[in-house]
């Protein structure tokens, strides 16, 4: 009999008007290198209650009825007003249909790259909660900002990278939170939403890092200079715990991992090069081996030439 505990959703506050909603899983959540480790991961929905209300990030299938009845016990999704998303999944789909079926009047929030997924997804969907053409869509640039009303002016960074070219994160000024997608997280799964005694993470934080990150360490370098624009003093991520205790130290980390995976890139590259040229050598001397000779003395002229 399995001792597995039940996905469930852990609701808190974790600022003004800010309720994060932690979609939970406690054992490996699927077969992808990143979830190796096997120690679950939580999927992290925030809820901005202004003037108007936004919705962030809403989990993929396996968690849509877990994640709507939390939802509907906290808030009428007939009140959301927007659903920002800082990247999208196929998987995400079911849960965002659910949601216009409860709410269609909804305003997606995305990049230009996430509108366009979003309208192709959709109209491949069967049983979908409205066409596609009647999508609502707002598409945020770098320089764009949302006013949710008493404080809460979001801005928008998009930070894409291959793997999720349409990655958004979002800053709130009140709350200094900002909502970092994909960065900065980490699969482990509890019961403790921040990251108090957070070197016990640092395990996660690395191989999350080395599983999604590291393949595109220049466009990390490159979304770090962005980010560090912001007078953030907390990491809403996606994954794992919300990054308070430890948010100097992982930023400065990311920095420094992105920087050795560059350099280790480089030092392949340059292998890479010089096996290319052995094999070009090697091919020349088979087919003409009087060029050996050639190789040689042109190599001792060198040689004298630097003495």
């Amino acid at each position: 009999m399995s001792t597995t505990k039940p996905r469930d959703v852990q609701p808190l506050y974790i600022a003004t008007d800010t309720l994060i909603l932690r979609s939970r899983t406690w054992d490996r959540l699927k077969f992808e290198i990143e979830y190796a480790l096997q120690r679950g991961t939580t999927a992290n929905s925030f809820v901005i209650r202004a003037d108007q209300i936004a919705l962030f990030d809403p989990p993929g299938e396996s968690f849509t009825e877990v994640f709507l009845k939390a939802l509907q016990e906290r808030l009428d999704p007939k009140l959301i007003d927007y659903v920002i998303l800082g990247h999208l999944n196929p998987n995400r789909l079911v849960t965002l249909n659910a949601l216009l079926k409860l709410a269609p009047e909804i305003t997606f929030v995305c990049s230009n790259p996430g509108a366009k997924s979003l309208r192709t997804l959709f109209e491949k969907l069967e049983d979908k909660a409205i066409p596609e053409q009647e999508l609502k869509i707002l598409v945020m640039k770098g320089d764009d900002t949302l006013d949710l009303g008493e404080g809460h002016i979001l801005d928008f960074i998009p930070t894409p990278n291959p793997r999720f070219p349409d990655q958004l994160c979002t800053y709130d000024p009140k709350t200094q939170i900002l909502f970092t997608d994909k960065l900065f997280g980490a699969h482990v799964c509890g019961d403790q939403v921040m990251d108090e005694g957070w070197r016990v993470y640092d395990e996660d934080r690395r191989y999350y890092f080395d599983c999604l990150m590291a393949p595109h360490a220049r466009q990390v370098e490159t979304a770090l200079a962005k980010l560090d624009d912001f007078d953030a003093k907390l990491y809403a991520t996606g994954h794992g715990p919300l990054v308070r205790y430890g948010f100097q130290e992982l930023t400065e980390s990311y920095g420094k991992w992105s920087k050795q995976q560059q350099a280790q890139e480089e030092v392949l590259q340059a292998q890479g090069k010089a096996a290319e040229a052995l094999v070009a050598y090697s091919s020349a001397i088979e087919l003409n081996p009087d060029l050996k000779s050639a190789y040689l003395n042109l190599g001792r002229l060198w040689q004298q030439k630097g003495n």
